[in-house]
């Protein structure tokens, strides 16, 4: 029993805390006095009893107390006391010692602050001293004949904390050597992008050739054959390479023409315009304005006919002969003699650029096409109006296209273009 009651009572010593001693600190505030007490587990922020200044005592240690050295260490500083006082990151409330003992510095002693003497050269007036106090004891060292300036280390770290340097311009300065890094990054970032963008330029540069003959040797026999979605992908892509070329490849126009009739063709309008006319008729206004936007609007059409109007004839605008009947009503009106359709529909050149380009004159036959714009009754015309878009007409000069879309040979060969165009 007693082998057991020694190993119990062991487990039980080193499972139990050791008892903490009271560790006494020493302390020497700004003015010399030096205090004396015992610390606690939270720092202390005290008053000195004597001169009423600040001292910081640190808390207790939860280290084992360390073997005494054989030489003892230099004392800090009140100045580095203050110092890292001041570099806290508030201010600490002071409150009134409980139990402290102060030491009143004697004659011979001195404060830890180093205090550094520098004679001015400027000579001063004299004037009468005056006597010093018998409560203020005088410290060594001073010489009140002479104007002194006192500089020390507390002094010294005052500034740096925030007196001579403002935290803002540290802040700056540390702001800007963060920045530094991402101003690199980004300037070499800037460098490989435009590096692989002047690549992917002049890789695609040096293809605008390949591209363009490719349209001419494919593009065009897709499109005399009738085959209109392959001859729109390659003649758009060689269309825009000879223009990045300025031209200058073999057949140029060619490609460029075909690449408009090719962008006719593709978008054609699946009814003819006498059926949309009849459609237009027979729907209410407004169902039929929704149903002509998402069906017809900037679908393509060819005309062929000849100019029977100018803006120089009496009626002041370009007219063609060609007027749009319901079907079935055409060859008796201009076969048999017949009266003039109730709904007829007329094509509105107004603003149509290919026309004030070319200029044709009355007589003139044209082979174009377009895209729809509207079509619609006019009350003030009392008539329907078909308008084209503007800046989409463009003669038509694919002859074989024009039969693979079942024209008579005849019709598909366009007279030559007015002159100026």
């Amino acid at each position: 029993m007693g082998l057991f009651s020694r190993a119990r009572n062991l487990i039980r010593e080193m499972g139990s805390p050791p008892e903490r001693s009271e560790q006494p600190y020493t302390v020497v505030c700004p003015n010399g006095h030096r205090l004396r007490g015992a610390r606690t587990e939270g720092y202390q922020a005290i008053r000195c009893p004597a001169c009423n200044e600040g001292v910081f005592v640190l808390p207790s240690s939860p280290l084992p107390e360390p073997v005494a050295p054989a030489t003892a260490p230099p004392r800090r500083s009140a100045a580095a006391a203050r110092t890292s006082m001041a570099m806290d990151e508030g201010p600490i409330e002071l409150r009134d010692a409980s139990e402290v003992s102060v030491e009143l510095a004697d004659n011979g002693a001195t404060s830890d602050a180093e205090i550094i003497w520098e004679e001015e050269t400027p000579e001063v007036e004299s004037s009468p001293t005056p006597a010093p106090s018998p409560e203020a004891p005088r410290r060594p060292g001073r010489r009140p004949d002479r104007p002194r300036r006192v500089t020390s280390q507390l002094q010294s770290a005052e500034d740096v904390v925030g007196r001579r340097v403002p935290i803002d311009a540290i802040g700056r300065a540390g702001s800007r050597r963060k920045s530094r890094p991402f101003l690199i990054f980004g300037i070499v970032a800037l460098v490989v992008v435009g590096t692989v963008a002047l690549r992917i330029w002049r890789n695609q540069r040096q293809a605008l050739p390949l591209v363009a003959e490719l349209g001419r040797t494919e593009g065009i026999p897709a499109l005399e054959q009738g085959n209109f979605d392959k001859a729109h992908q390659l003649l758009s892509a060689a269309k825009r390479a000879v223009d990045r070329l300025g031209g200058a490849v073999e057949g140029a126009e060619e490609i460029r023409r075909a690449a408009d009739d090719a962008a006719i063709f593709v978008n054609l309008v699946p009814e003819s315009l006498e059926e949309l006319l009849d459609q237009a008729a027979r729907t209410n206004p407004e169902s039929w304005a929704a149903r002509f936007e998402s069906l017809y609007q900037g679908r393509s059409v060819v005309l062929d006919s000849r100019i029977s109007a100018a803006p120089d004839s009496p009626r002041g605008r370009y007219e063609i002969e060609y007027v749009v009947m319901p079907a079935g009503e055409t060859a008796n009106f201009r076969g048999l003699g017949g009266a003039r359709p109730e709904r007829t529909a007329r094509i509105d050149f107004k603003d149509f650029e290919l026309f004030e380009l070319a200029q044709p004159k009355v007589g003139d036959r044209v082979l174009i096409g377009a895209r729809l714009a509207d079509l619609r009754f006019d009350v003030e015309a009392d008539g329907w109006i078909i308008r084209l878009q503007p800046k989409s007409g463009v003669f038509i000069h694919s002859n074989k296209a024009l039969e693979a879309l079942g024209w008579p040979p005849a019709a598909a060969e366009p007279e030559p273009e007015p002159e100026g165009f």
